[in-house]
C-alpha cells in the first residue's frame, strides 16, 4: 500500500511540473491551455493537499504547524480581499499553495523511475521549445543575426523572458537528474544540454536566463560539494535572501546612480512610492500595481509578495521556505550531490526573481519550487 500511495503522490507532482511547462511551450492562448490556466492554483492545491493527505503518516510537528498557519494566512487574506481588490480566491491562496507544493515533494521522495520521468518530460519540453523558437528565428530571417543579439524580439508564441525561462530550468534539471541517474556517457550528454540551453536563450533573447544558466553550470562543477555537505553554514544564505530582498531592492531604486537592471529601477521605486503610503497596505498588502503605459508589474519577486500579500504574506511564505531549508543543518542526515545541486539551483532560481515576478507566479510554482521540495525530500539518515 505504501509503494501504491508513493506512484500516486509522485504522479500527481510529476504531472503538476509538465502541465506547468506545457502552458509556456503552447502558449497562455492556446486553445488547451485556456480552460485551465487561470484555475491554476485550485488545481495545484488541491493535488498538492491531496499528496500531503495521502502521507499523513510523513508529517512532522513542523508540517502540522505550518498548516495551521496556511489556513491562518487564507483567512486573514479573504478577510482583506476588499481591500486588496483580490476579486478571486486565487489571491489569497496563493503562499498556502506555494507552501503546500513544497511540503508534498518532501514527503514524496523521489526514486530512479520518478526520476527518470521527470528528466523525459524536461528533455522533450527543451526539445520542442528549442524547435519552435528556431523555427520562428529561421522563417523571420533573425538567424543572420543571431550574434548581435539587436533583433530586439519581445513576443514569438509568447514572451521571449518565459521562452528562457522554460530553457533555463529545464537545462538545470536535466543537468541534476543526468548526474543523479548515473547515466552513461553522462558528462557528454549534460554537456549537449548545457550547450543547447545557453544557445537556446542567447537566440531568444533572455539575458537573465542565459547569466543564470552559466552561473549554474560553473557554481555546480566547481563547488566542493562534500564540503558543503559536512559544513553547511551556507544554508543561512537562503534566511538572508529572504530578510534582504527587500532592504537591496529598495536601495537600488533608491539610488539614482545603479541603473543596471534595465529600468526596473524605475518601477520598484514607483512600487515603494505606493506601498509605503498605507500602512495597512504594508502590513496586509494592496491593490494590484501596475506601471506605466503597458501597465507592469512589479517585476520582483519579493516585491510582488509584498504588495499583494504585505509584510505578513511575506514572513509566512519565507518562514515556511526556510523552516525546510535549515532542517537540512541536522548533521545526522546525509546531503547528496543531488541534493545540494537542487539547492544551488533554488539560490539562483531566488536571484533569477529579483527581475521576474515568476516565483509568486501560480504556473511557475511546480517548476521553481521543485528544486527546494527535492533537496528537502531526499535526505537519508547517515549509517551510524
Amino acid at each position: 500500500m505504501e509503494k501504491v500511495v508513493h506512484r500516486i503522490s509522485s504522479l500527481l507532482i510529476l504531472f503538476t511540473i509538465g502541465v506547468s511547462y506545457s502552458f509556456w511551450l503552447l502558449g497562455i492562448n492556446h486553445r488547451l491551455v485556456q480552460p485551465v490556466f487561470s484555475d491554476s492554483a485550485y488545481w495545484l492545491g488541491g493535488m498538492m493537499l491531496a499528496v500531503v493527505l495521502l502521507n499523513l503518516k510523513k508529517l512532522q510537528r513542523g508540517d502540522w504547524i505550518l498548516l495551521a498557519l496556511a489556513a491562518a494566512n487564507v483567512l486573514l487574506n479573504l478577510y482583506t480581499a476588499g481591500y486588496r481588490q483580490a476579486t478571486t480566491l486565487d489571491m489569497s491562496i496563493i503562499p498556502s499553495v506555494i507552501l503546500l507544493f513544497v511540503m508534498a515533494c518532501r514527503v514524496t521522495p523521489f526514486d530512479k523511475l520518478d526520476q527518470s520521468l521527470l528528466l523525459f518530460i524536461s528533455v522533450s519540453i527543451m526539445g520542442l521549445n528549442l524547435y519552435r523558437l528556431f523555427k520562428h528565428l529561421y522563417y523571420s530571417g533573425l538567424l543572420q543575426k543571431f550574434f548581435t543579439m539587436d533583433n530586439s524580439l519581445k513576443v514569438i508564441w509568447i514572451n521571449v523572458n518565459v521562452i528562457g525561462a522554460v530553457l533555463l530550468f529545464c537545462s538545470i534539471t536535466s543537468a541534476i537528474l543526468i548526474k543523479s541517474l548515473g547515466i552513461k556517457y553522462g558528462a557528454v550528454f549534460t554537456g549537449i544540454i548545457y550547450f543547447l540551453g545557453l544557445l537556446g536563450t542567447w537566440g531568444c533573447q533572455s539575458r537573465t536566463s542565459f547569466l543564470i544558466l552559466l552561473a549554474f553550470m560553473i557554481l555546480n562543477a566547481v563547488l566542493p560539494k562534500k564540503r558543503l555537505s559536512e559544513h553547511r553554514f551556507w544554508l543561512w544564505g537562503f534566511l538572508l535572501i529572504f530578510l534582504l530582498a527587500p532592504v537591496i531592492t529598495y536601495l537600488i531604486a533608491d539610488s539614482e546612480t545603479i541603473n543596471i537592471f534595465t529600468g526596473r529601477e524605475n518601477i520598484w521605486r514607483a512600487f515603494y512610492n505606493q506601498w509605503l503610503s498605507e500602512p495597512r497596505a504594508v502590513l496586509a498588502g494592496q491593490k494590484p500595481f501596475l506601471y506605466g503605459p503597458q501597465l507592469l508589474s512589479t517585476h520582483n519577486s519579493y516585491l510582488y509578495l509584498l504588495c499583494n500579500f504585505g509584510v505578513i504574506g511575506y514572513l509566512f511564505l519565507n518562514s515556511g521556505l526556510s523552516y525546510y531549508i535549515l532542517k537540512l543543518k541536522n548533521k545526522a542526515v546525509s546531503l547528496t550531490d543531488c541534493q545540494i545541486s537542487c539547492l544551488i539551483a533554488f539560490f539562483l532560481v531566488l536571484g533569477y526573481c529579483f527581475m521576474e515576478d515568476s516565483l509568486m507566479v501560480i504556473q511557475w510554482v511546480p517548476v521553481m519550487f521543485s528544486y527546494l521540495g527535492f533537496a528537502a525530500a531526499s535526505a537519508k539518515k547517515k549509517e551510524q
